[in-house]
This record gives C-alpha cells, sequence and structure tokens, in this order.
C-alpha cells in the first residue's frame, strides 16, 4: 500500500463498509443485519480509542509528573512508559507501598484516574 492507513483510519474504514453492507436492501434478515450494524459499533469505538490513546498519554503522564514528585523512581518508569499498561503497574506497585497515612496522595493519584477515564469516554462519545 503507497499510502499506508493509522490502525484506528483502519477500523473506521472496515466499520463504514459494515454499516454500507448493513443498510443494503440486499440484508434481508434481521439478524445478519443487527450483527453488522453491532461490528460497525465495535469498529467506530476502537478506531475512536486508538485516536484519542496517544493524548491521553500525554495528558495522563503530565498529570502524574506533579503528583509523583515525591516518588522519584515511579516518576521516571510514568516519564519512559510507551503505553497505560506500563503506567499502570508503575502506579500499582506504587500503591501498594504506601504507608496507610498517606490517603490524601492516594486520593489524588484516584482522582488523576478517574478524570483519564471520564476523558476516555468522553473520546468514545465523540466517534464518529
Amino acid at each position: 500500500m503507497f499510502n499506508p492507513m493509522e490502525p484506528h483510519e483502519l477500523m473506521l474504514a472496515v466499520g463504514r463498509v459494515l454499516r454500507a453492507a448493513a443498510r443494503r436492501d440486499a440484508v434481508d434478515h434481521e439478524f445478519q443485519r443487527s450483527q453488522m450494524l453491532s461490528a460497525y459499533s465495535v469498529a467506530r469505538h476502537l478506531a475512536a480509542e486508538q485516536a484519542a490513546a496517544p493524548d491521553l498519554l500525554d495528558w495522563l503522564k503530565a498529570q502524574l509528573d506533579d503528583a509523583l514528585a515525591e516518588h522519584h523512581q515511579t516518576r521516571a518508569r510514568v516519564a519512559a512508559a510507551r503505553s497505560g499498561p506500563e503506567i499502570g503497574a508503575a502506579l500499582q506497585d506504587l500503591l501498594d507501598t504506601l504507608p496507610p497515612g498517606a490517603g490524601a496522595e492516594r486520593a489524588r493519584l484516584h482522582r488523576i484516574l478517574a478524570e483519564l477515564a471520564d476523558r476516555e469516554v468522553a473520546a468514545l462519545a465523540a466517534a464518529a
């Protein structure tokens, strides 16, 4: 392919084909139609997730950079991370070792993660 598509563009293209096929009169069985529309929905949401991932990762790293100022090792792991699961592993290791008196710090990290989830849901809701 001379002009390769990004993964989110490819998923969106596949989803559009499925939607168009589901809308054709040739599909006469309601189950087939619902299956194709369901596949379109999955492709649309996966495309939105893929498209939003880099910005969400950058946002999360920026938020955690400040929140982890006292935790140099975790801060470095987060800065070097290339994926959400890598960040999650670093945060889990930190949360597992925080003392019981670190409730405010734990709550701050939870607020950041809650906002990340809200941003992910917003990205899915805005799927084209």
